[in-house]
Protein backbone atom coordinates (compact mmCIF):
# COMPACT_ATOMS: atom_id res chain seq x y z
CA UNK A 1 0.00 0.00 0.00
CA UNK A 2 1.54 3.31 -1.03
CA UNK A 3 2.60 5.63 2.05
CA UNK A 4 0.29 8.39 2.70
CA UNK A 5 1.26 12.19 2.05
CA UNK A 6 0.20 14.98 3.44
CA UNK A 7 0.65 18.64 2.38
CA UNK A 8 0.44 21.46 4.90
CA UNK A 9 0.79 25.00 4.67
CA UNK A 10 0.27 25.56 8.97
CA UNK A 11 -0.15 22.49 11.33
CA UNK A 12 -2.98 20.29 10.63
CA UNK A 13 -4.77 16.78 11.59
CA UNK A 14 -3.16 13.74 9.46
CA UNK A 15 -5.48 13.38 6.26
CA UNK A 16 -7.08 9.61 5.22
CA UNK A 17 -4.82 7.17 3.99
CA UNK A 18 -4.71 7.26 -0.33
CA UNK A 19 -5.32 11.47 -0.26
CA UNK A 20 -3.46 14.48 0.53
CA UNK A 21 -4.29 17.00 2.29
CA UNK A 22 -3.75 21.15 1.02
CA UNK A 23 -4.74 22.92 4.21
CA UNK A 24 -4.96 27.12 3.29
CA UNK A 25 -7.31 27.39 6.38
CA UNK A 26 -10.03 25.23 4.16
CA UNK A 27 -9.09 21.90 3.85
CA UNK A 28 -8.89 19.98 0.20
CA UNK A 29 -8.37 16.17 0.09
CA UNK A 30 -6.77 15.44 -3.16
CA UNK A 31 -6.87 11.77 -3.70
CA UNK A 32 -3.39 10.35 -4.95
CA UNK A 33 -4.86 9.06 -8.14
CA UNK A 34 -5.71 12.47 -9.35
CA UNK A 35 -1.82 13.42 -8.40
CA UNK A 36 -0.66 10.40 -10.48
CA UNK A 37 -2.59 11.68 -13.51
CA UNK A 38 -0.89 13.82 -16.18
CA UNK A 39 -0.14 17.57 -15.77
CA UNK A 40 -2.40 17.88 -18.66
CA UNK A 41 -4.79 15.77 -17.80
CA UNK A 42 -5.01 17.31 -14.06
CA UNK A 43 -5.51 20.52 -15.95
CA UNK A 44 -8.16 19.35 -18.39
CA UNK A 45 -10.59 18.29 -15.20
CA UNK A 46 -9.66 21.96 -13.43
CA UNK A 47 -10.57 23.83 -16.34
CA UNK A 48 -13.68 21.64 -16.67
CA UNK A 49 -14.42 22.23 -12.84
CA UNK A 50 -13.56 26.07 -13.43
CA UNK A 51 -16.35 26.57 -15.86
CA UNK A 52 -19.23 24.36 -14.36
CA UNK A 53 -18.40 26.83 -11.61
CA UNK A 54 -18.82 29.61 -13.36
CA UNK A 55 -22.49 28.50 -14.95
CA UNK A 56 -23.68 27.73 -11.70
CA UNK A 57 -22.74 31.45 -10.04
CA UNK A 58 -24.13 32.75 -13.70
CA UNK A 59 -27.35 31.01 -12.86
CA UNK A 60 -27.75 32.84 -9.66
CA UNK A 61 -29.20 36.08 -10.51
CA UNK A 62 -29.36 38.50 -8.26
CA UNK A 63 -31.85 41.32 -7.18
CA UNK A 64 -31.03 44.51 -8.77
CA UNK A 65 -30.62 47.49 -5.83
CA UNK A 66 -33.47 50.43 -5.25
CA UNK A 67 -31.76 53.48 -5.53
CA UNK A 68 -33.31 56.87 -4.49
CA UNK A 69 -35.41 54.89 -2.31
CA UNK A 70 -38.42 56.54 -0.53
CA UNK A 71 -40.89 55.41 1.42
CA UNK A 72 -43.42 57.02 4.28
CA UNK A 73 -43.08 56.05 7.79
CA UNK A 74 -46.88 55.49 7.14
CA UNK A 75 -46.76 53.08 4.73
CA UNK A 76 -46.27 49.58 6.29
CA UNK A 77 -46.53 45.99 5.86
CA UNK A 78 -50.61 45.90 8.14
CA UNK A 79 -51.51 49.22 6.64
CA UNK A 80 -51.27 47.23 2.79
CA UNK A 81 -53.24 44.55 3.74
CA UNK A 82 -55.32 46.16 5.39
CA UNK A 83 -56.24 49.04 3.01
CA UNK A 84 -54.94 46.84 -0.45
CA UNK A 85 -53.56 47.72 -3.64
CA UNK A 86 -54.27 48.11 -7.21
CA UNK A 87 -52.03 48.19 -10.10
CA UNK A 88 -52.83 51.56 -11.87
CA UNK A 89 -50.64 50.84 -14.71
CA UNK A 90 -46.93 50.90 -16.94
CA UNK A 91 -45.90 53.85 -19.07
CA UNK A 92 -43.04 54.21 -20.87
CA UNK A 93 -41.52 57.92 -21.93
CA UNK A 94 -39.20 55.95 -24.66
CA UNK A 95 -41.85 55.27 -27.05
CA UNK A 96 -45.55 54.74 -26.58
CA UNK A 97 -46.78 51.54 -25.23
CA UNK A 98 -50.20 50.43 -26.88
CA UNK A 99 -53.11 48.86 -25.04
CA UNK A 100 -51.97 45.27 -26.04
CA UNK A 101 -47.69 45.95 -24.36
CA UNK A 102 -49.42 48.31 -21.58
CA UNK A 103 -51.74 45.18 -20.10
CA UNK A 104 -49.10 42.77 -20.64
CA UNK A 105 -46.66 44.87 -18.47
CA UNK A 106 -49.46 45.84 -15.49
CA UNK A 107 -50.19 41.97 -15.50
CA UNK A 108 -46.69 40.83 -15.17
CA UNK A 109 -46.24 43.53 -12.34
CA UNK A 110 -49.11 41.97 -10.42
CA UNK A 111 -47.83 38.72 -11.35
CA UNK A 112 -44.78 39.36 -9.27
CA UNK A 113 -46.52 39.53 -6.20
CA UNK A 114 -48.71 36.44 -6.49
CA UNK A 115 -46.06 34.12 -5.15
CA UNK A 116 -43.83 35.98 -2.88
CA UNK A 117 -46.58 38.00 -0.97
CA UNK A 118 -49.54 36.43 -0.70
CA UNK A 119 -50.56 38.47 2.14
CA UNK A 120 -51.36 40.99 -0.29
CA UNK A 121 -54.49 41.96 -1.85
CA UNK A 122 -53.54 43.16 -5.19
CA UNK A 123 -55.91 44.21 -7.92
CA UNK A 124 -55.56 44.31 -11.64
CA UNK A 125 -55.33 47.34 -13.71
CA UNK A 126 -59.03 46.99 -15.33
CA UNK A 127 -60.26 47.65 -11.21
CA UNK A 128 -59.01 51.46 -11.85
CA UNK A 129 -60.16 51.50 -15.70
CA UNK A 130 -63.72 50.21 -14.33
CA UNK A 131 -64.13 52.61 -11.79
CA UNK A 132 -62.99 55.85 -13.34
CA UNK A 133 -63.90 55.48 -16.61
CA UNK A 134 -61.30 54.85 -19.55
CA UNK A 135 -61.42 58.55 -20.78
CA UNK A 136 -60.39 59.87 -17.55
CA UNK A 137 -58.02 56.78 -16.64
CA UNK A 138 -56.15 57.27 -20.33
CA UNK A 139 -56.01 61.06 -18.73
CA UNK A 140 -54.35 60.31 -15.72
CA UNK A 141 -52.24 57.65 -16.96
CA UNK A 142 -50.96 60.22 -19.59
CA UNK A 143 -49.82 63.08 -17.33
CA UNK A 144 -47.97 60.78 -15.07
CA UNK A 145 -46.43 59.55 -18.05
CA UNK A 146 -44.43 63.01 -19.27
CA UNK A 147 -44.36 64.58 -15.36
CA UNK A 148 -43.54 61.55 -13.06
CA UNK A 149 -46.36 62.30 -10.67
CA UNK A 150 -49.94 62.48 -9.73
CA UNK A 151 -51.02 66.03 -9.33
CA UNK A 152 -53.67 66.92 -6.67
CA UNK A 153 -56.37 67.15 -8.64
CA UNK A 154 -56.21 63.69 -9.84
CA UNK A 155 -55.30 62.52 -6.43
CA UNK A 156 -58.54 64.14 -5.33
CA UNK A 157 -60.68 62.30 -8.22
CA UNK A 158 -59.37 58.88 -7.16
CA UNK A 159 -60.61 59.37 -3.97
CA UNK A 160 -63.86 57.93 -4.73
CA UNK A 161 -61.86 54.47 -5.47
CA UNK A 162 -60.86 54.29 -1.46
CA UNK A 163 -63.36 51.81 -0.72
CA UNK A 164 -61.82 49.50 -3.11
CA UNK A 165 -58.43 50.07 -3.03
CA UNK A 166 -55.62 52.42 -1.00
CA UNK A 167 -52.67 51.80 -2.43
CA UNK A 168 -52.12 52.98 -6.39
CA UNK A 169 -49.26 51.67 -7.89
CA UNK A 170 -47.60 53.17 -10.79
CA UNK A 171 -44.35 52.12 -13.24
CA UNK A 172 -42.46 54.45 -15.75
CA UNK A 173 -40.17 53.15 -17.60
CA UNK A 174 -37.10 56.29 -17.83
CA UNK A 175 -34.54 54.42 -20.29
CA UNK A 176 -34.42 51.50 -22.62
CA UNK A 177 -31.57 51.33 -24.79
CA UNK A 178 -29.36 48.99 -26.59
CA UNK A 179 -26.02 48.64 -27.31
CA UNK A 180 -23.60 46.20 -29.35
CA UNK A 181 -19.57 46.20 -28.92
CA UNK A 182 -17.05 43.41 -30.23
CA UNK A 183 -14.50 41.97 -27.54
CA UNK A 184 -11.20 39.90 -28.21
CA UNK A 185 -11.08 37.32 -25.77
CA UNK A 186 -8.02 34.56 -25.40
CA UNK A 187 -9.32 31.34 -26.87
CA UNK A 188 -8.51 28.06 -24.60
CA UNK A 189 -7.68 24.60 -25.85
CA UNK A 190 -8.71 21.41 -23.94
CA UNK A 191 -5.87 20.34 -23.16
CA UNK A 192 -4.19 23.70 -22.56
CA UNK A 193 -1.08 24.14 -24.12
CA UNK A 194 1.66 24.73 -22.47
CA UNK A 195 5.49 26.23 -22.79
CA UNK A 196 8.42 24.51 -21.58
CA UNK A 197 8.13 25.96 -18.14
CA UNK A 198 4.35 25.30 -17.72
CA UNK A 199 3.15 28.57 -18.73
CA UNK A 200 -0.41 28.87 -21.00
CA UNK A 201 0.43 29.18 -24.37
CA UNK A 202 -2.38 31.11 -26.20
CA UNK A 203 -2.45 31.99 -29.74
CA UNK A 204 -5.76 32.06 -31.04
CA UNK A 205 -8.50 35.06 -30.42
CA UNK A 206 -12.36 34.77 -30.22
CA UNK A 207 -14.08 37.34 -31.23
CA UNK A 208 -17.16 37.97 -29.34
CA UNK A 209 -19.99 40.07 -30.47
CA UNK A 210 -22.16 41.29 -27.51
CA UNK A 211 -25.28 43.02 -27.51
CA UNK A 212 -26.48 44.44 -23.90
CA UNK A 213 -30.16 46.07 -23.42
CA UNK A 214 -30.12 48.77 -20.24
CA UNK A 215 -33.22 50.04 -18.95
CA UNK A 216 -34.06 52.43 -15.84
CA UNK A 217 -37.12 52.27 -14.54
CA UNK A 218 -39.18 54.05 -11.24
CA UNK A 219 -41.75 53.25 -9.63
CA UNK A 220 -44.28 55.23 -7.24
CA UNK A 221 -46.84 54.07 -4.53
CA UNK A 222 -49.42 56.53 -4.12
CA UNK A 223 -51.96 56.97 -0.64
CA UNK A 224 -54.73 57.77 -1.84
CA UNK A 225 -56.55 58.51 1.56
CA UNK A 226 -53.24 60.62 2.84
CA UNK A 227 -53.04 62.25 -0.67
CA UNK A 228 -49.31 61.14 -0.45
CA UNK A 229 -46.23 59.50 -2.21
CA UNK A 230 -46.27 56.57 0.32
CA UNK A 231 -42.80 54.77 -1.76
CA UNK A 232 -40.46 55.42 -4.51
CA UNK A 233 -37.42 54.36 -6.46
CA UNK A 234 -35.86 53.45 -9.64
CA UNK A 235 -34.10 50.01 -10.72
CA UNK A 236 -30.96 50.80 -13.59
CA UNK A 237 -30.88 46.78 -14.54
CA UNK A 238 -29.00 45.85 -17.97
CA UNK A 239 -28.57 42.24 -19.55
CA UNK A 240 -26.17 40.94 -22.71
CA UNK A 241 -26.13 38.31 -25.03
CA UNK A 242 -23.04 37.01 -26.80
CA UNK A 243 -22.29 35.20 -29.28
CA UNK A 244 -18.56 34.14 -31.11
CA UNK A 245 -18.99 33.78 -34.75
CA UNK A 246 -15.38 33.45 -35.19
CA UNK A 247 -12.01 33.22 -34.31
CA UNK A 248 -8.45 34.38 -34.88
CA UNK A 249 -5.35 32.80 -34.91
CA UNK A 250 -1.58 34.54 -35.17
CA UNK A 251 0.81 31.82 -36.78
CA UNK A 252 3.97 33.91 -37.14
CA UNK A 253 2.81 37.16 -37.12
CA UNK A 254 0.14 37.00 -39.75
CA UNK A 255 -3.48 37.16 -38.30
CA UNK A 256 -5.95 34.37 -40.00
CA UNK A 257 -9.62 34.11 -39.25
CA UNK A 258 -11.85 30.97 -38.89
CA UNK A 259 -15.48 30.72 -38.73
CA UNK A 260 -17.24 28.79 -35.63
CA UNK A 261 -20.86 29.25 -37.64
CA UNK A 262 -21.46 26.82 -40.87
CA UNK A 263 -21.19 29.10 -43.93
CA UNK A 264 -24.65 28.38 -44.52
CA UNK A 265 -25.38 29.69 -41.37
CA UNK A 266 -23.86 32.86 -41.86
CA UNK A 267 -26.18 33.49 -44.70
CA UNK A 268 -29.38 32.38 -42.84
CA UNK A 269 -28.89 34.53 -39.61
CA UNK A 270 -27.18 37.32 -38.59
CA UNK A 271 -23.74 37.60 -37.24
CA UNK A 272 -24.83 39.80 -34.36
CA UNK A 273 -26.86 38.36 -31.31
CA UNK A 274 -30.17 39.95 -30.41
CA UNK A 275 -30.29 41.95 -26.99
CA UNK A 276 -32.43 40.41 -24.58
CA UNK A 277 -35.93 41.31 -24.49
CA UNK A 278 -37.82 44.23 -22.66
CA UNK A 279 -40.07 41.50 -20.70
CA UNK A 280 -36.95 40.03 -19.28
CA UNK A 281 -35.33 42.65 -17.68
CA UNK A 282 -38.88 44.18 -16.30
CA UNK A 283 -39.64 40.87 -14.76
CA UNK A 284 -35.88 41.35 -12.99
CA UNK A 285 -37.21 44.96 -11.78
CA UNK A 286 -40.67 44.32 -10.69
CA UNK A 287 -38.92 40.99 -8.74
CA UNK A 288 -36.91 43.64 -6.95
CA UNK A 289 -39.51 45.96 -6.13
CA UNK A 290 -42.09 43.63 -4.64
CA UNK A 291 -38.91 42.25 -2.41
CA UNK A 292 -38.39 45.98 -0.94
CA UNK A 293 -42.03 46.13 -0.39
CA UNK A 294 -42.70 46.46 3.62
CA UNK A 295 -42.17 43.22 6.05
CA UNK A 296 -43.98 42.12 8.57
CA UNK A 297 -42.38 43.12 11.60
CA UNK A 298 -40.70 40.42 13.77
CA UNK A 299 -41.76 39.87 17.59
Amino acid sequence: MPEESVIRTNTAPQSRKGRKEINLGIKFMIPDRFLQLSYCARMTILLLLSLLLVVICNGCATIPEIANLKQDESFTHDEIVTGKMVVGGVVSIVNDLDESESSKYADMLRGSFLPVRKEFVILPVEEVVQRLGKELYQKILYDYKYTGELNLDFLKKLESCQTAFRYLLLVRIIENEVSERTEKRPRHKIPPKTDWRGNPIVNEIDVVMIATRRIRVSLDVYDLKKRILALSGEIDESKSKERSPYFEEKDENIVKSFALIPLRAFLDVTIQPSAPPTDKLLHTIFKAFVKNMPCRRQN
